[in-house]
Parts: C-alpha cells; structure tokens; sequence
C-alpha cells in the first residue's frame, strides 16, 4: 500500500536483500547461480546477535515502534494527499540496500536494526552488509584524491554526528510497525519531523541501554564462562522469559546478572526495567 513508501519497491527485502547476493541470472550467456539457504542461517525471534552491543529489553522496543508507527502514519498520510510528493519526500526506507543508500547519501538520521537477522557469513553476505551498514552510522564516504597517483579513492571519515543506531525488535516486528508483508532486517528514519517526543524517548532509553551493556559485559567479563550459563559479552545471546507482576516478557540474559550494575545504589533487576533504563537513560542524556 502506500502507507510503506519508504520501502523499496515490490522485491522487497525478502529477495536477495536477504541472501547476501544477487540472483546471477541477468543474460541469457550467464547461468543462474543457484541460492542456497545457508545451513546456519536460522529464523529464531529470541536471538540476539552479536553485533547487538546494546541491551534488548522491552521498554526499548516498545519506544522504537513508537517513532516507526508515527513516521509511518505520516508517510501514509502525505501518500494519501499526494502520491508523488509521497514518492520523493519520505520519512523512512527499509532494506539492507535502500538502507545504505541512504546512509552514503548523508539522509538517515536513525538506524533500527532488527536484533535477530540471520547469520549469513559468506563474502559480501548477509553479515558484512549489516557490518557495513552498522560502520555507515559512525563513518561516511568521501572522494580522497591522490596527487601522487593521480587517482581518487574512497575512504572512510569520521561524521561530524552520528546516525543514531538502535538494536530493537525482530524482523517480523519491524515488518508490523510498518504495515510491511515482507520481514524487515533494517529501517533508515529520514525524518523525524512531528514525531520529537518518540524519537527522544527512544534515543533516551538506548543511551541508557546501550550504558547497561557496557556496564554488564566488563563487569561480568571475567565471570562469564564460569559456569556456562551466562554469555560471554562478544557471544550471540538468546532472549529469556522472565514473568513479573502476572506478565511474561522476554528480556535480554545479561540482566540475569542484577547484582552486577546498580542504579542510584538500588539493585537493578527485570522486574522493573522501565525506571530502571529510564535512570540510566537520564544518566546518559546528563
């Protein structure tokens, strides 16, 4: 439909998005490369891969669906009134390609990145264009000329400010906040214009998740192969149940280690997990 203008059109992200490659089979003089689904790629929504240097807690995935749900609408809404102002001026895209598109343009003002993409680690697969994409938030692309050589190259340069990442929901999840069919790895908001209030709650409890990450995993360094129970902080992780107040949530296995990051001296646990990132996200913003 036309609320999902900031997709990439009818391939969507479940073609060769997904698989690392293309499909190889353009001229008639080329045989079609046949794509295989690698053994080790796995649709699993409980896990957390390791490029996830961030907490995934509910409260972060709730304020992410937040500011997609209200770009979205937007992005309906102007779609509604005028389809090809719509087509030239939206609020997000989605897709490992239109993604890097738009971070090499300079457009993506936040990246959400799903916590779950399968693992793809063939060249110029599935985890070297999440890496890419992850680096493209920190870095941008620019022309360096060589007088020496007498040719230009591209290099990688610090960004005066950073797109803002954010390691939420699964792709499934991703797909739903933006009324998209297809399974969604990546989201670019291009314009948050309008939605302030999601976007600074978001960007607040990632700070402050991504602070708990940090504290939890060099706390914990030492300790977490003891046993073989807790991940060590580089692992893939899976998200675990944990029943609070009458309700079950799935909440990230690093916080099963409460005793190891304390907040304002208070032991910091699941069970109350929105004043607890909301301290850390005051932390952070201060």
């Amino acid at each position: 439909g036309g609320g999902g203008g900031g997709g990439e059109g009818s391939g969507g992200e479940g073609s060769d998005d997904e698989r690392g490659g293309g499909g190889g089979g353009g001229g008639e003089g080329k045989p079609k490369r046949e794509l295989k689904r690698p053994a080790e790629a796995v649709a699993n929504p409980r896990l957390v891969r390791e490029y996830c240097e961030q907490l995934v807690v509910p409260a972060v995935n709730e304020a992410a669906c937040a500011l997609l749900a209200e770009v979205q609408r937007f992005q309906e809404r102007l779609y509604l009134r005028d389809p090809l102002k719509a087509s030239q001026k939206k609020r997000f895209v989605c897709g490992l390609r239109e993604v890097a598109r738009a971070l090499k343009s300079n457009k993506a003002k936040v990246l959400i990145v799903a916590h779950n993409i399968e693992r793809i680690t063939a060249e110029a697969g599935l985890d070297d264009m999440v890496s890419q994409l992850i680096t493209l938030c920190a870095k941008k692309q620019v022309w360096v000329y060589d007088e020496a050589a007498k040719a230009s190259t591209l290099q990688h340069e610090d960004r005066d400010k950073e797109v803002f990442l954010v390691f939420a929901m699964t792709r499934k999840a991703l797909s739903r906040a933006l009324k998209r069919s297809a399974k969604t790895s990546v989201v670019a908001v291009l314009n948050h214009d309008g939605a302030s209030e999601q976007y600074a709650r978001l960007e607040a409890l990632t700070r402050g998740a991504r602070l708990a990450y940090r504290q939890l995993t060099s706390a914990g360094a030492s300790d977490s192969g003891g046993d073989g129970t807790l991940p060590a902080p580089a692992d893939e992780r899976f998200l675990v149940n944990y029943v609070t107040q009458g309700r079950q949530a799935a909440v990230d296995p690093l916080l099963m280690r409460p005793s190891l990051c304390r907040v304002d001296d208070e032991e910091a646990s699941p069970c109350d997990l929105g004043r607890w990132l909301g301290s850390l996200g005051s932390l952070a913003e201060s």
